[in-house]
């Protein structure tokens, strides 16, 4: 149940106005009650803020260390990569500055939309993405219609979250013959030292090389830095860049560092219209599994809003899994419940077995941890812990008792990966893989159901 309350808050913090069955739109902002809304690519989440130009959260799937609540690892804030500053005329725009602000997600093309005025001299509207065919980069458009003559001055900030350790920020210009490259990097250790996290991004103009902007790289502090530009614009004239960036960990790679520089050059080689293209692409290959809902347009709304955000929040080839809020934030401290077998995998079973399959393989992946857990309950076989991160031991506080004694989640990842066969009928996975988990001696105690399995298994070979 606590996805679909998910979803009510969602819709409560971001108001529907209008009945598109694929847009969701609010004005008249309350900051003070505001959850913000994500765009992710099941890798890398960014979480929408009130304030122009401002992301709240950046989250990238499979980043935990052990920090804050719980004594247990919690999912871990990456760097800001899309944070900007926008001045008009020397005049910072925040939210003081901007009227008839409106903020709109595009479910079907995966794109969030901020648009509003600066009194009388421009109209602006920035576009963020998460690429879906690129799991560690992400894209922001910005587009200013000068009403009159005016001198803009944008900035790229990369800032580090507060829990992040031993930041490093560095700056750096590729000068080829026919690019010339702008890279703001950063990177940190997460809070015990385990991971090394990094992230880099660079401008993409709409000026033909030799005519772009001059970048400028400007130190504020050791966690944040920037790079900007500035440009006049004569009234009428409309003026659109770019900020791509990526982020990794040591978790995703072993050189997250360098890795992020090369993901953010090769955005920039591809350029704007080619990385939405391919973005759009994959996004449309998603929706062609789709649930069409006749004569009811909040409930077509609705279910698009679901579906949307499972899509958002699993990714094929990951063996990744999502915990009850995804890559919205750091809820539930990022943690894999039984919410997503029951009640999340079902329908993208249905609907997209590749991407359950990645759900599957994270349980698969984790099963020797799994079988210690049973050993020291004094169980055979394998147990599964009630909530896991990255290796899959039991991480639930130990102020809450569901980690001792929920044992049904066990039986809630026995009956998912049936049913993954009972779906795809691939019976060479059912040979090399589920067998790894339905020929164990007994389940953590659920023997009847062990050899309820067994005997549908046995009949259908």
């Amino acid at each position: 149940m606590r996805y679909f309350i998910l979803f009510a808050l969602l819709f409560i913090s971001f108001s529907s106005i209008a009945q598109d069955p694929w847009k969701l739109k609010a004005t008249n902002l309350d900051s003070k009650n505001y959850y913000g809304v994500t765009v992710a690519n099941g890798m890398i989440g960014i979480v929408s803020s009130p304030e122009p130009f401002k992301v709240k959260d950046v989250v990238l799937a499979g980043a935990y260390d052990l920090y804050g609540r719980g004594r247990v690892s919690n999912f871990l804030r990456s760097f800001n990569l899309l944070n900007m500053r926008l001045e008009i005329d020397t005049i910072s725009i925040g939210s003081n500055e901007a009227s008839n602000l409106v903020q709109e997600l595009d479910m079907k093309k995966a794109a969030f939309t901020t648009s509003f005025n600066y009194i009388d001299k421009a109209t602006v509207t920035y576009t963020y993405y998460s690429l879906r065919q690129l799991p560690y980069t992400v894209l922001m458009d910005i587009t200013i219609k000068a009403k009159k003559d005016i001198i803009i001055g944008g900035a790229s900030v990369m800032e580090a979250p507060d829990a992040l350790k031993d930041v490093q920020n560095y700056y750096n210009e590729i000068d080829r013959p026919h690019v010339v490259i702008s890279l703001l990097t950063s990177s940190a250790k997460s809070p015990t030292g385990k991971l090394t996290m990094c992230a880099s991004n660079t401008f993409l103009f709409s000026e033909p090389h030799g005519k772009e902007p001059r970048v400028i790289h400007e130190m504020w502090d050791n966690n944040m830095h920037l790079m900007k530009f500035n440009r006049k614009i004569k009234a009428g004239e409309t003026y659109t860049f770019s900020i791509a960036g990526s982020s990794i960990t040591s978790a995703h790679h072993d050189d997250p560092l360098n890795e992020a520089e090369r993901l953010t050059i090769y955005a920039k080689l591809e350029g704007r219209e080619r990385l939405l293209l391919f973005h759009q692409k994959a996004w449309d290959e998603l929706w062609k599994s789709d649930i069409q809902i006749e004569g009811d347009a909040q409930a077509q709304q609705d279910i698009h809003s679901m579906m949307y955000h499972l899509y958002s929040f699993v990714r094929e080839g990951t063996a990744l899994s999502p915990s009850p809020m995804g890559l919205s934030g750091l809820g539930y401290n990022g943690h894999v419940f039984w919410d997503t077998e029951l009640w999340m995998y079902p329908s993208l079973l249905v609907l997209h077995p590749e991407l359950a399959k990645s759900m599957i393989e994270y349980r698969f992946q984790r099963l020797e941890a799994a079988k210690r857990n049973a050993f020291s309950k004094g169980f055979k076989g394998a147990m599964f812990p009630w909530e896991s991160a990255a290796t899959g031991v039991e991480e639930t506080p130990v102020w809450a008792l569901s980690g001792p004694f929920e044992h049904h989640i066990t039986g809630c990842v026995a009956i998912a990966t049936w049913n993954y066969y009972c779906v795809t009928q691939d019976k060479v996975w059912l040979k090399e893989k589920a067998g790894r988990y339905f020929l164990l001696p007994q389940i953590s105690g659920l023997a009847e159901l062990r050899e309820m399995v067994l005997d549908i298994m046995i009949s259908k070979m």
